[in-house]
This record gives C-alpha cells, sequence and structure tokens, in this order.
C-alpha cells in the first residue's frame, strides 16, 4: 500500500494556484505603475532637454537667462579738456576784438559801429570821435588779449582785455605804443555778441 504526497493533495494544490495568482497579480500591479510613471513623469533613466526654467545649476538653484555681458572698453576715456563753453565763449568775443581792431586799421567806420551794441551809451558821439582819431593818427598795429571773463548771465558778460596799439601821427609820423586795461561788456544783440559798455582801469 503506498502512502499519500502531501503535495499532491487538493489542499496544497490549491495553495500553490494562489500564490501563484498572487504573483502573476503583484508582477501586474508594479508594471501598471512604471507604466503610469512613464506616461506621466517621463522614462526615470533617461534625461530629456530641459527649458530654461528647470536648468540646475551645480549648486542645485535655478539657473535664470543668460545677463548680458557689460563691454568694458578697451582704452580710458580721454582726459576732459578746458570748459568747452568758456573756451567757446572766450573764442566769440576774441573774434569780435579782432575785427575791431581790423575795423580801426582800416578806419572802416560802418563795420567797427556795428560792433557795438545799440544800447552803448552816447553810441552817435562815439562815433564822431572815432572818425576825428582818424584824421589825426594811423594804428599800424592794434592787439587785445582777454585776461578775464565773468559771466553775469546767459546774455551778458564782462571781460577784462589789455590793449596793445600803436599809433603814428599822420602829421608828424611820430610813432608811439601804449597799452591799456578796459573792463568791456558784452552783451548779445540779435543773435551776436557785441558791445554795450567801455570802462578804462584804473
Amino acid at each position: 500500500m503506498n502512502t499519500p504526497n502531501p503535495s499532491d493533495t487538493p489542499l496544497v494544490a490549491h495553495v500553490k494556484r494562489l500564490w501563484i495568482h498572487g504573483f502573476l497579480v503583484g508582477c501586474g500591479g508594479v508594471l501598471l505603475l512604471l507604466l503610469i510613471w512613464f506616461f506621466i513623469w517621463g522614462w526615470p533613466f533617461a534625461s530629456g532637454p530641459e527649458g530654461p526654467e528647470e536648468a540646475k545649476t551645480a549648486s542645485g538653484t535655478t539657473a535664470g537667462p543668460a545677463a548680458p555681458l557689460k563691454q568694458v572698453p578697451t582704452s580710458p576715456p580721454p582726459a576732459l579738456g578746458p570748459r568747452q563753453p568758456e573756451a567757446a565763449l572766450r573764442n566769440q568775443l576774441t573774434a569780435i576784438l579782432v575785427k575791431l581792431g581790423e575795423a580801426q586799421q582800416k578806419k572802416d567806420l560802418p563795420l567797427l559801429m556795428s560792433l557795438y551794441a545799440p544800447s552803448f551809451p552816447n553810441l552817435d558821439e562815439k562815433a564822431r570821435e572815432i572818425a576825428a582819431t582818424w584824421k589825426t593818427y594811423d594804428f599800424p598795429s592794434l592787439k587785445f588779449r582777454i585776461m578775464e571773463i565773468k559771466s553775469q548771465d546767459p546774455e551778458n558778460v564782462v571781460a577784462t582785455v589789455t590793449w596793445e596799439a600803436e599809433t603814428k601821427n599822420r602829421a608828424t609820423q611820430a610813432i608811439q605804443t601804449f597799452t591799456k586795461v578796459y573792463l568791456v561788456w558784452f552783451t548779445q544783440d540779435a543773435g551776436r555778441w557785441r558791445i554795450k559798455g567801455l570802462d578804462k582801469t584804473s
């Protein structure tokens, strides 16, 4: 008489079937979870392209868009020269004085008087005095040098001017040189600088 094998009993066979079914169900569940992960977050072992907001720096912080590089000058800027407004003003006033000297030498009364502002005190008398002087003297040399400029407002300045003149008496041919210092007031008139006042300093 043969002894029955416990493994062949119906109960054992039923337990085996349950274990196999459970294993298969567990594997299916794991596989299902992997598929869900793949569709939602992507394949965990592959790195896809990252957008600017997702890129990470080595320290783990979010890297923003790259800042533009600052352009560094290859050479230092040139040093600023003299104050340009004052230099330009000096040039403009000097040009008026140069024309004044030319008018004196050429005895051009209209040109000379055009350099004076209408507000110059006793302008008509000034013109007569100049015309009378020209009858007696010639001016072989006449130079002006601006020593100092003081601005009163944008349309009025006063300058300290040195006169270096050489005169020749037309009757005696005697030559005389002299240097005088004047305070000259300039004003803007009709868009140009003109002389509005003249005073000899002590």
